[in-house]
């Protein structure tokens, strides 16, 4: 037996067979790159058309309804329903990665082979959005030429916009619509030679960047015969006329038209009932009944006037489960909730941009007894301020810990850095306030420069609730209000009689009686103004109830009841006290509300408020005159413990108060306030702060904000890159919230939706 080490390899090792297998599969995969597929020429029944650009989809205006309006009328998303019908990402069946990368809007990042897809696509779409020739592009380090040396005045030679056009003998200036730049490599590219070329050179294949022989070489390109046979051969490729298979191109196209026309119609149909607030659904979905909701019913509507649409109800309408039509419910909530993730998707771009923001966040019950936790963001938008609805987060918890970690972590899903927010509003509650396991404390744990400034309205009306409830009498005056709404109500003969009384007043205009609210404090000031406004014809409506033998006798006693307290000294003077205090109290309210509110200007409603309210305890005399003719037992009223609430905001007016009031300060205490600001936000500002507010401290109108002021001259000015420690100071100023009022009203929106529709 010989030995099997010694005697020659007859066959070929393992190692031998896996890379002979590699190199076949290899040839074969070329082989069947470069063979055309039959399934190309035909049009599948689950494709839609390549997404636009989400710049076309989603818009740059900052007006308080462009959020929304900004989304165009085709969605972009993939969904699908129970009618199996799909939007789909892309207008092919993308085969593999090489293709997906061929139909990006950076030419530096396709494929070396060209893929007859690829010719396809772009042949059809053009080259617009694969110039790339706007100045952010360009502004990319890699556009340096680094294969030649600089000169000693460090001069870089780079892309320009210039290069994009060309100058005839006679002046006259044309696009190089061929010419595309890459912002991954900074190159240029011929776009036509790209795709149809078979020629190597650098503006086909590699890419050209020799800026310093740029302008000649381009010229010479572009009379070239070879740039001028691919330009032809592009644009007859991009023809349907001519080709082997036109009668099928035709018809794709025909197709893609039809659905993208239908697409736009149900698009805009849901979006007119969306920002209405109205119900898409009715009782049933069979297009032709008039129980089947405002969706259907409206495109009935306008198939009355659009020919196309009247085609796709009748051909496609009531086919039921598995046929194609976008008209079903389960489309409506797809589209919607895409539409609803544009829009966040450009709020949460437009935050980022903005850098600094402020957070509040609030919780409430649904209808089906659900805790939703809203989340609101303010930050800046060109020169305003602005405050956005984001989400509702449901079942996040009661704790301090549980909410702030839902909001962390919906921060961090949308990489919106928790260390860029400078403000936190919420409510007066032990798990949102807690100085040591409240929301706001475990927040500023993560981020120190996030203050907390509890809402001014939320705290406003606690004051306001706290000093009625220490006066019994007081307590007493609102429940006599109360009853008096609850006697007239109950019945209509009674109403009846009250509008009667009230309607005879000169002046032709008066107020009807108005519950009061037990959450909003300021409200009660209709309820004061109406019992003021018609206390006589009250009076009358009382007399003439209590006097009416017909009436039943619990109800004349009641009457009876009600005039007597209504004809005392007492209730005349607490009807017109409060009502000059809820009136004012009121308006300060809603003051605080306005989103575009600034810390400054709401500390100073509220100092005035206080100092109106302490103004009154000295006017005793002439609301007793007010009250006029009735006896009364003079009461002694207990003091009212005052309750202050306006310590909680000094620590962030102090930082940024001087910004208010610069023009009273002189030049030292100026500086020292700005040198104290910077050591707070040492990441953020720079020393020197204040040479802007030197130049235009005397310039701002009365009737602004100075601070607004300030920020709007550098935004319509182009100062930003002049002075931009004072615009980091003024943008991290405004996007302080002031209360979470914005966050109430996504409740009232939510319980709308959950109980209306």
């Amino acid at each position: 037996m010989s030995d099997r080490h010694k005697t020659p390899r007859v066959f070929a090792s393992g190692s031998q067979k896996r890379k002979l297998q590699a190199e076949r599969n290899k040839k074969s995969e070329e082989t069947l790159s470069k063979t055309s597929k039959l399934t190309k020429f035909f049009k599948s029944s689950n494709k839609e058309e390549i997404p636009q650009d989400p710049k076309k989809i989603v818009g740059d205006s900052t007006e308080d309804g462009d959020v929304v309006d900004s989304i165009q009328d085709h969605p972009e998303t993939e969904v699908s329903s129970g009618d199996n019908t799909q939007i789909s990402k892309t207008e092919y069946q993308l085969q593999d990665e090489a293709t997906f990368c061929g139909l990006k809007n950076d030419i530096g990042l396709w494929p070396a082979n060209i893929t007859k897809e690829m010719i396809e696509y772009w042949a059809k779409k053009g080259s617009a959005e694969l110039q790339n020739c706007d100045k952010l592009s360009m502004q990319n380090p890699v556009l340096v030429y680094q294969d030649e040396p600089r000169d000693s005045s460090n001069f870089v030679r780079k892309c320009t916009k210039n290069m994009f056009t060309r100058r005839n003998k006679n002046q006259e200036t044309v696009n190089r619509f061929w010419l595309c730049f890459s912002p991954s490599n900074g190159k240029i590219y011929c776009y036509p030679c790209k795709l149809m070329s078979t020629q190597n050179n650098k503006l086909s294949r590699e890419g050209f960047n020799d800026w310093k022989h740029a302008s000649d070489r381009l010229y010479d390109h572009e009379i070239s015969k070879t740039h001028l046979e691919s330009v032809m051969s592009l644009v007859q490729r991009g023809k349907v006329t001519g080709r082997i298979d036109q009668e099928l191109a035709m018809q794709e196209l025909q197709q893609i038209e039809y659905w993208r026309k239908i697409l736009r119609i149900i698009v805009s149909t849901i979006k007119f009932i969306a920002e209405r607030g109205l119900a898409f659904r009715g009782d049933n979905e069979i297009v032709g009944s008039p129980r089947n909701g405002n969706f259907l019913g409206i495109l009935e509507l306008l198939a009355e006037y659009e020919p196309i649409l009247a085609t796709h109800l009748k051909e496609h309408a009531n086919k039921g489960s598995g046929h194609v039509n976008y008209l079903s419910s389960t489309i409506c909530e797809e589209l919607i909730r895409c539409m609803g993730d544009k829009v966040l998707t450009e709020i949460v771009s437009r935050i980022k941009k903005s850098k600094y923001y402020s957070v509040s966040v609030d919780s409430t019950p649904d209808e089906s007894h659900i805790d939703q936790l809203t989340i609101v963001v303010r930050y800046m938008e060109g020169s305003t301020p602005k405050e956005r609805f984001l989400t509702f987060l449901p079942n996040c918890g009661h704790t301090g810990e549980a909410t702030a970690n839902a909001l962390l972590k919906f921060l961090g899903d949308h990489q919106i850095d928790i260390m860029d927010c400078r403000d936190q509003s919420y409510d007066n509650a032990a798990n949102m306030s807690g100085k040591y396991r409240g929301m706001q404390a475990l927040i500023l744990e993560k981020n120190h420069l996030s203050a907390f400034v509890p809402c001014c309205g939320h705290s406003l009306n606690l004051v306001g609730k706290a000093a009625a409830n220490s006066c019994p009498s007081a307590v007493q005056f609102f429940d006599f209000m109360q009853d008096l709404y609850t006697f007239f109500t109950a019945s209509t003969e009674r109403y009846q009689i009250l509008i009667e009384k009230l309607s005879k007043k000169k002046s032709g205009q008066f107020y009807v009686l108005k519950k009061l609210s037990d959450t909003r404090w300021s409200c009660r000031a209709e309820a004061t103004k109406a019992i003021v406004e018609g206390y006589s014809e009250i009076e009358e409506a009382l007399t003439s109830i209590s006097s009416d033998i017909e009436q039943k006798d619990i109800v004349r006693n009641e009457a009876t009841h009600l005039l007597q307290k209504m004809s005392s000294l007492e209730t005349a003077l607490f009807a017109t006290f409060w009502n000059d205090i809820l009136e004012r109290f009121n308006a300060t309210n809603k003051m605080l509300q306005d989103p575009k509110m600034v810390l400054e200007s709401a500390m100073r409603a509220l100092e005035s408020l206080k100092l109106f309210v302490e103004s009154k305890r000295n006017d005793f005399d002439k609301y007793e005159e007010a009250a006029i003719k009735y006896l009364i037992t003079i009461n002694t009223y207990n003091h009212v413990p005052e309750r202050e609430i306006l310590y909680a905001y000094e620590a962030v007016r102090s930082r940024f108060g001087f910004l208010n009031h610069i023009e009273k300060m002189d030049v030292e205490n100026l500086h020292a306030s700005a040198e104290a600001l910077v050591k707070v936000y040492e990441d953020d500002l720079e020393p020197s702060l204040l040479s802007l507010i030197d130049a235009y401290k005397k310039d701002y109108g009365k009737d602004r904000s100075p601070e607004l002021f300030y920020y709007q001259i550098l935004k319509d000015q182009n100062f930003r890159a002049t002075f931009p420690n004072i615009e980091i100071a003024l943008r991290m100023y405004l996007v302080l919230m002031v209360s979470n009022c914005t966050g109430e009203r996504s409740f009232s929106k939510m319980k709308i939706i959950k109980n209306r529709l």
